[in-house]
């Protein structure tokens, strides 16, 4: 009883307390409630109302009205409507609050590079997409477009190699054929570049794509692939006082995934095993005990020059009595016990053999990297002034043995008022190179496509502990051997200076002068030291440097009479560069310790130099028009005249035009479900004078004849060559949804490049490879999609952002030359076509016809026995030594397609294209109190890739290649009765390419077909469809009252991982192929990266 009373009087005093401290918390708050309007008088729907530093809020109803209950004490509270000015009310003892929010959205408000200039988004018509500064940090890549994949629809970036402060290939809605000369300019500050090298991403202010002809027509002559703005860091007024920032970010990076290949013991087996049956080389004993190849025996008989014996062979395979025998027994057992030698059953002879696996390409080749990035800015001004300054400096360890990158950047930027209406501004930037590959030029080396694939049965070091050489002084070669026996420098140095004035003539009329400096110097020293592969001591060096000499004189003009909005401008351009080369090459110099050409040989000492000036003179005006921000025009004009170009093609004009209807400005758009509607459409040309003067004035060098000196025409003129012209429509809408929760981007475009420019090959009788020439007409075609999405409640604690992207593009030749053939075909060949029943022609360019597409012979299995073999058609694409005799068990099945009896190039088909005609990403950025989140996805759809290296280590290709796991996996026949479930045909250790049936490696004879890596058959091509895992970023601010204790403003942490991995069925390591093959390659790493930054 006792118990229940207590129950009950503490149920009682809950209840009791409960009720007094509603009754207190009522007495502590009030109502307020009232209207949000815009400026048109319309009530804003869903719009935001929030306590200042509570999470206290509501929205507005269909009506624009709201009541909120607040704490009596509050003075502030935030309204917000996403596209719209956010406002702070101060607030008063009144109860009913009346509030207009400003008619100019976030979007109007927003200011985008264009060429010469800025513009309000809203107001823009034409093909421009920004990048946040955030996605060009979320790695420690040296190159900031790294970090762009897939994120920009039609902003194809192609990251071809892992190498440390590589540049990516850039095209800009496709190419018109070539993507390494196809990729678009670069504007940094206002000084052109051919990209961005040397560039800190830390400095970069704003990133504006120009996409269409119509936004970059303004730039003429050189606006042919696009253009992308670079806006890199200003000061801000701050009361003279200085913000500095300062960041260290570290990334550690390794191989995501190794080839497939097998240990030596399981080469070695295979590589005997198939030898022992003499097919491809009836010459077994000779290839398996000559000592030639990494699986050979006889290499105790070794000798070069001083390299005599089993202790300096190139490979480390021998019999273990012969080795015993000649070595003797404690030198056998040093290396069975102290440097990890083994021994096994030879298949072909019986006998033991002893062998080294030095796993070169896990432990030595490929190593784990480090990154070490540092930045440290000052920034501020007064009213009169401001300034940025930076330093930067980046260590970026390779991935790749010895390979590496380095710079030191410093930027500097200032603004000064000299009067109320005269302004200055000036900027400096200058990059520090120094740069660590591979394959030298001149070197004859092939690190990543010949000996990261070289058996590892080589000796990594001869017995006197020097690297040992590998196959030879060419490749493959031992990595280590080179970094031992070669000096290289490799740097750059680039500088750029600018200046500008903006004098304010009259009020809104602007006189803006700009002159510009750019030079890029580079220096390459190469020398190798006196080995027994290479007893010359080969040395080159090279000074290159490149000079820009720039000056604009703008003038412009902004009016806004009542409801219209005026903005023009006028202008011209000069720009001189200058290119100057200096080559030296030597040998045979007497001593080691003085690597440059001074000491070489005088009789093989050579040198060269070239000096080439071109200059560009261009006279340009813009328009834009506004009338309410509802109906919008602009119209730009460019006259250009280049150098390059004979006298009668010297000049060219590129106009433009665009216009937009923002549809949510007129009275009667509903607004209850489309926030925002704007409709554009652009038209406009642009050129590209990508060529020499050599090309259209020719070229001659000095020659001698019969030992007297004389003068060579070395390059063909071609004085009728005229500018290539790029025009593009663009039609396109902008919209937001949902209270601008929903935002869309559409885009379709149709581009076509006419008179391009190529080099066209002429027959040898002319006595030159080529001649440049313009060649009919290539059509990008495609369309645009960017969606961003606030799933959240803006009053949510959490905030999610959500930005798909999706791009297609697809190249076609659009016009040829007449000549003949069908469709006007250049290069391609005769195959069958089985709905017609007859022979057409294909592959190559043809008018209406898709570029990149791959073709090869059809793999339909394997013979299982001699005497299924023996029925095969006649194969006219195997080597020399096997052309008409019979194939045997293992060999490769082909479609005869014509059904002729004959297997020739008249039997390929089409496989697939190199290139994917689809793109785009995923970007989840989530953020909760000082917490941010980042999960990045990128796709690309529709290419397809042979797996050249595969093919090539199937095929043992220049006897030199170890073996992959194909062999011991089921996938490689090797026995009757494997054909039913195996994926290849038979493995032979002598080369399938030089000295068999060519069952993995074929090519096609016909010009522009073959993929140049002589795997063109179906066999080795897969899907090169991927879902790429391209980013996990978790970021912290630290709290403020944590950043004041310990003196400063700001400190940020963040963590994360780059290059997960992907899915795909691609059966190679890379799908990131842009040319239908793999053939080996300095891979994309994976990579985790810490960072802290700081601000004071």
């Amino acid at each position: 009883m006792k118990n229940i009373f207590l129950k009950s009087h503490l149920i009682f005093s809950l209840l009791f307390l409960g009720t007094l401290f509603n009754i207190l918390s009522a007495q502590n708050t009030r109502n307020i409630s009232g209207i949000v309007k815009d400026l048109r008088g319309e009530p804003v729907i869903g719009a935001t109302v929030v306590v200042k530093d509570l999470q206290i809020g509501t929205t507005t109803d269909l009506d624009g009205k709201f009541v909120l209950e607040i704490p009596h004490e509050s003075k502030q509270v935030q309204i917000s409507y996403i596209g719209m000015k956010t406002m702070w009310l101060r607030l008063s003892n009144k109860e009913f609050y009346e509030i207009t929010l400003e008619d100019e959205s976030i979007a109007l408000e927003e200011v985008v590079a264009v060429g010469y200039g800025t513009q309000a988004k809203a107001t823009v018509t034409s093909g421009i997409a920004s990048v946040k500064k955030g996605e060009l940090l979320s790695s420690v890549s040296a190159s900031p477009l790294n970090n762009l994949q897939g994120k920009v629809a039609g902003l194809d970036i192609r990251q071809t190699t892992g190498q440390p402060g590589a540049q990516p290939v850039v095209l800009i809605r496709g190419g018109s054929t070539d993507p390494s000369k196809d990729t678009p300019l670069f504007v940094i500050d206002g000084v052109i570049r051919e990209n961005m090298d040397g560039i800190n991403q830390e400095d970069i202010e704003s990133m504006e794509i120009l996409k269409d002809a119509a936004s970059s027509a303004i730039y003429g002559a050189k606006g042919a692939n696009g253009i992308i703005l670079i806006t890199t860091k200003s000061g801000a007024s701050n009361a003279g006082k200085a913000t500095i920032s300062a960041s260290y970010r570290m990334g550690i990076e390794k191989i995501r995934k190794h080839y497939p290949f097998t240990n030596a013991r399981d080469y070695l087996y295979a590589s005997r095993l198939a030898g022992a049956r003499g097919i491809n080389d009836p010459n077994v004993t000779g290839r398996l005990e000559g000592g030639a190849y990494p699986y050979s025996t006889g290499n105790i008989n070794y000798k070069n020059g001083d390299l005599i014996g089993y202790g300096y062979s190139r490979f480390t395979t021998e019999y273990l009595d012969d080795l015993i025998a000649n070595m003797g027994q404690a030198y056998v057992d040093d290396l069975l016990h102290n440097q990890g030698y083994e021994t096994m059953t030879d298949p072909y002879s019986g006998k033991e053999l002893i062998f080294k696996d030095n796993n070169y390409q896990k432990d030595v080749l490929f190593t784990t990297a480090v990154t070490h990035n540092y930045d440290v800015s000052a920034s501020g001004g007064t009213e009169k002034a401001n300034y940025y300054v930076s330093l930067g400096y980046i260590n970026a360890e390779g991935i790749v043995l010895g390979t590496g990158y380095d710079r030191f950047s410093l930027t500097a930027n200032g603004n000064y008022s000299l009067k109320d209406n005269l302004k200055i501004n000036l900027g400096i930037k200058h990059s520090t190179i120094s740069n660590k590959g591979t394959d030298p030029e001149g070197s004859g080396t092939s690190t990543l496509d010949r000996s990261s694939r070289y058996p590892t049965t080589f000796r990594l070091y001869y017995d006197d502990g020097t690297p040992g050489i590998g196959e030879s002084g060419g490749s493959p070669r031992n990595r280590l051997h080179e970094l031992y026996y070669q000096d290289i420098t490799d740097k750059s140095y680039i500088t750029s200076f600018q200046m500008g004035l903006d004098w304010e003539i009259l009020p809104g009329l602007h006189f803006k002068p700009s002159a510009s400096y750019y030079m890029k110097e580079y220096v390459y020293r190469f020398f190798e030291k006196y080995n027994e592969f290479n007893k010359s001591r080969i040395t080159r060096e090279d000074h290159n440097q490149y000079r820009q000499v720039m000056a604009d004189a703008v003038l412009t003009y902004d009016k806004k009479i009542r409801e219209h909005s005026i903005s023009a401008m006028l202008g011209m351009n000069y720009t001189v560069n200058n290119d100057y080369k200096l080559q030296g090459t030597g040998r045979n110099a007497a001593t080691d310790y003085i690597p440059t050409l001074d000491p070489s040989k005088e009789d093989d000492q050579r040198t060269t130099s070239s000096l080439y000036e071109e200059r560009l003179l261009g006279y340009f005006t813009r328009m834009t028009y506004d009338y309410k921000r509802r109906y919008l025009l602009s119209a730009s004009l460019r006259y250009d005249g280049a150098s390059q170009f004979s006298e009668d093609h010297k000049y060219a004009l590129f106009p433009a035009v665009s216009m937009g209807w923002n549809m949510h400005y007129e009275d009667w758009f509903p607004k209850n479900f489309v926030n925002r509607l704007k409709l554009r459409v652009s038209w406009g040309e642009t050129g590209n004078n990508k060529l020499s003067y050599s090309n259209t004035q020719g070229e001659y060098k000095t020659f001698l004849y019969g030992g007297n000196p004389g003068v060579l025409n070395s390059v063909l003129a071609n004085n009728a060559l005229v500018w290539e012209t790029t025009s593009n429509i663009d039609l396109g809408f902008d919209a937001a949804f949902f209270d601008n929760r929903l935002e869309v981007s559409f885009t379709g475009y149709n581009k076509l490049t006419t008179d391009r420019l190529y080099d066209k090959a002429l027959p040898a009788e002319t006595g030159f490879a080529s001649i440049k020439a313009n060649l009919g007409t290539v059509q990008n075609k495609g369309v645009e999609l960017s969606i961003t999405a606030h799933p959240l409640s803006p009053s949510s604690p959490i905030g999610w952002e959500i930005t798909g992207t999706f791009a297609m593009n697809r190249t076609y030749m659009k016009k040829l030359p007449d000549n003949g053939r069908d469709k006007n075909r250049v290069q391609g060949g005769l195959i069958w076509d089985s709905q017609s029943g007859t022979y057409i022609e294909a592959g190559g360019l043809a008018e209406g016809e898709r570029i990149g597409g791959r073709w090869g012979y059809i793999y339909q299995g394997v013979y299982d026995t001699d005497e299924e073999a023996a029925q095969a058609p006649e194969d006219t694409k195997v080597s020399g030594s096997k052309l008409g005799k019979n194939k045997v068990a293992g060999d490769a099945k082909w479609a005869d397609l014509d059904n002729n009896g004959i297997i020739d190039d008249r039997d390929i088909a089409f496989i697939g294209w190199a290139n994917p005609d689809k793109k785009g990403a995923l970007i989840n950025a989530l953020t909760y109190k000082n917490f941010s989140f980042r999960f990045v996805v990128d796709y690309a759809l529709g290419h397809s890739i042979a797996n050249i290296w595969r093919a090539r280590a199937n095929a043992n290709a220049r006897n030199a290649i170890i073996t992959t796991t194909d062999v011991i996996n089921g996938n490689i026949w090797w026995n009757p009765g494997d054909a039913a479930t195996c994926k290849y045909p038979r493995y032979d250790n002598a080369s399938d390419w030089d000295n068999g049936y060519r069952n993995h490696m074929r090519t096609i004879a016909y010009a522009g077909m073959n993929s140049n890596g002589n795997a063109d058959n179906s066999a080795y091509y897969s899907k090169g469809d991927y879902l790429c895992f391209r980013e996990i970023t978790l970021g912290y601010d630290m709290p403020k009252k944590v950043c004041t204790k310990l003196g400063v403003n700001s400190i940020s942490l963040s963590a994360g991982v780059h290059n997960l991995g992907y899915i795909t069925a691609f059966d190679g390591l890379n799908p990131e192929q842009y040319d239908g093959q793999e053939t080996g390659e300095y891979f994309i790493p994976l990579q985790v990266n810490f960072g802290v930054r700081l601000t004071f």
